[in-house]
């Protein structure tokens, strides 16, 4: 029994001694402070948000080939030939004049200074246009513009 103990308390001790051993050696050593704040370096890197992934796809890369409407135009011209109600919802837009029909969503704007989509509903799309009054104020101007038959 007296030996048991005694392989136990030297066991103990050894370790001890070792733990010191290896606290001397690699004490400064490391610039890593807090090794269990990092990430695991097998799992790919989380996005924050959804912008932030978009951003990292396009400096991939990743192309689409959707037709954008680059140039303002009159709004007499827009035609709505549909809407998808959904998650994310879309209309797609033809311009009288011009080839090829446009799927935009909310929040995009038709051209570069052109009128914002504000909402899409079932019966047609709400814009938003900034003007510029006659006091050279901004201005906004809500259009609704419903589907074309």
């Amino acid at each position: 029994m007296k030996i048991f103990f005694y392989i136990i308390f030297s066991h103990l001790i050894l370790n001890l001694a070792v733990q010191a051993r290896t606290d001397e050696i690699f004490n400064g050593h490391t610039s890593i402070k807090e090794p269990f704040e990092l990430r695991d370096p097998f799992q790919p890197p989380k996005f924050k948000s959804k912008k932030n992934k978009r951003s990292v796809q396009r400096a991939r890369g990743v192309l689409n080939n959707i037709p954008k409407l680059e140039e303002k135009f009159d709004l007499d011209k827009l035609i709505i030939s549909g809407v998808l109600i959904g998650k994310e919802r879309r209309v797609m837009v033809k311009i009288q004049g011009k080839k090829g029909v446009y799927t935009l969503k909310e929040g995009e704007r038709f051209g570069v200074d052109g009128p914002e989509i504000k909402a899409i509903l079932p019966g047609g799309v709400i814009l938003v246009e900034r003007i510029t009054n006659i006091y050279g104020e901004p201005e906004y101007i809500e259009t609704v513009v419903p589907i074309s038959k």
